[in-house]
């Protein structure tokens, strides 16, 4: 008798649901909803991104610059003060850093070479490089580049013993650089201003 109760009332609220719900459980959409989205009917973006606003205007004061020569020579200036860096290598340093970025990295290598210790760093490749940001402050110039490259760094003692770093370890590393010149100078190079990992 329970059993026949139970079915009973199963079957009414079933039929119940289907009264309210019935086929409006999906998504309805009257034709009248539909809009015709195509191009014609699409506003076109003409905005200009700040950073090409900046580069037209980077442009006026440095007509010469060549965003793709510049960056292949970044790249190059990139390898150059990495392997100088590992080296302690100061004369090559001091041709290519501005004045304040110059002492902190001779602090290091000179800190470096009291504690008696090697640094062995190579660089495998760049995976990805990119001038993200270029700017005009008072009299100086400069360029943003973000370079993503595969790295390998050990820290040792003279005596081979491995203070940080991993030979067999390649890091993907993901520095900002920026490089500087003044406006004026008759001096064309480009100097590394300041590093942000």
């Amino acid at each position: 008798m329970f059993v026949l109760f139970f079915i009973f009332l199963t079957l009414f609220l079933l039929a119940k649901l289907n009264d309210v719900l019935g086929l409006r459980m999906g998504f309805h959409i009257k034709k009248d909803d539909f809009r015709d989205f195509s191009s014609k009917n699409v506003p076109q973006e003409t905005a200009v991104s700040e950073i090409d606003k900046r580069f037209l205007q980077f442009k006026k004061l440095y007509s010469s610059f060549d965003a793709t020569d510049f960056l292949q020579k970044a790249q190059k200036a990139f390898e150059i003060i990495f392997n100088a860096y590992s080296k302690g290598d100061i004369k090559t340093l001091k041709s290519l850093l501005s004045p304040r970025i110059f002492y902190a990295f001779s602090m290091a290598i000179e800190d470096r070479k009291k504690r008696g210790e090697i640094l062995e760093g190579v660089l495998i490749r760049f995976i990805h490089s990119e001038i993200t940001d270029i700017s005009n402050v008072d009299d100086d110039l400069f360029v943003i580049v973000k370079f993503e490259t595969e790295q390998s760094n050990v820290l040792k003692l003279k005596d081979g013993t491995i203070l940080e770093g991993n030979a067999d370890f390649i890091e993907n590393r993901t520095e900002i650089w920026s490089f500087s010149r003044k406006k004026a100078s008759t001096d064309a190079r480009w100097y590394l201003h300041e590093i942000k990992s």
